[in-house]
């Protein structure tokens, strides 16, 4: 986990549940939903972000040092969980971004309470089924394998070390349950929910979709469907990229997520 010398690391309560929050910056509210991987703490995007918003990057229900409640078994869950959390921090007309399982939870979100927000941002979100290609196999494979489904060119991931070192045995013991999780949310169906392009429908929120143009797990027709199903988007896709734009390709995505926010 990365963290800053000035983020804050915070628990809140929502409905009795100790939520893990990282958070940094001032001026209007960004609220950034982490993928099935878990919360890998303030990022180097996080705090680029923060110099012109309110970052918030909490632990989903059921990822890193926050507790799954008992009612919740789905990505809708998760939906309304982070609806209720969003509320009690006070946020409004606040901008949601969501990477990969994130971008699922967050597009949901946008589907039940449009009217809170003031943009949205998908990066390889899962949620849509793809027609013509599949969703990539990620939870019966071997850690190794994994990294090489996220990454197109690891000699540009920064500090690519980190993903390959060792893990401790509590950080192995916090993955284990990080995957146990995302298999509850996401396994059947597989990383899709049917309804959701249905949902989407009459969605108007000024939406920017990002994705790796070699996402090698949830492949680029899925963000294609994703313009398809959402009235007022935009797709900006990164070539030479996996699928985590953030981190492989730092600069071209901050350029398309500033591009979109001054847009706004």
């Amino acid at each position: 986990m990365t963290t800053t010398a000035g983020t804050n690391e915070t628990r809140i309560s929502v409905g009795g549940t100790e939520v893990q929050m990282f958070s940094g910056g001032s001026g209007p509210p960004l609220l950034f939903l982490h993928g099935a991987g878990g919360n890998s703490g303030w990022q180097g995007y996080h705090e680029e972000l923060s110099k012109t918003h309110t970052v918030y990057v909490p632990s989903q229900p059921g990822f890193n040092g926050t507790e799954r409640p008992e009612w919740c078994y789905t990505i809708t869950d998760v939906a309304h969980f982070n609806l209720d959390m969003a509320q009690i921090l006070g946020l409004d007309q606040y901008i949601l971004m969501g990477s990969s399982m994130g971008g699922w939870v967050a597009a949901e979100m946008a589907a039940m309470r449009p009217q809170t927000l003031k943009g949205l941002i998908l990066v390889d979100a899962a949620g849509i089924k793809p027609e013509k290609s599949e969703i990539t196999e990620i939870f019966m494979v071997s850690a190794d394998t994994r990294l090489k489904q996220r990454f197109h060119d690891t000699s540009q991931v920064p500090n690519y070390d980190q993903y390959t070192r060792d893990m401790s045995p509590e950080e192995m013991l916090v993955d284990h349950g990080n995957r146990e999780t995302a298999s509850r949310y996401c396994w059947r169906p597989y990383l899709h929910n049917p309804s959701l392009p249905y949902y989407l429908d009459n969605m108007k929120v000024p939406t920017l979709i990002v994705w790796g143009h070699q996402d090698a797990i949830i492949p680029l027709e899925c963000g294609q469907l994703f313009q398809k199903a959402i009235p007022n988007s935009t797709l900006k896709v990164i070539d030479n990229c996996g699928h985590s734009p953030a981190i492989e390709r730092p600069q071209d995505f901050l350029a398309a997520v500033n591009a979109y926010i001054a847009g706004l």
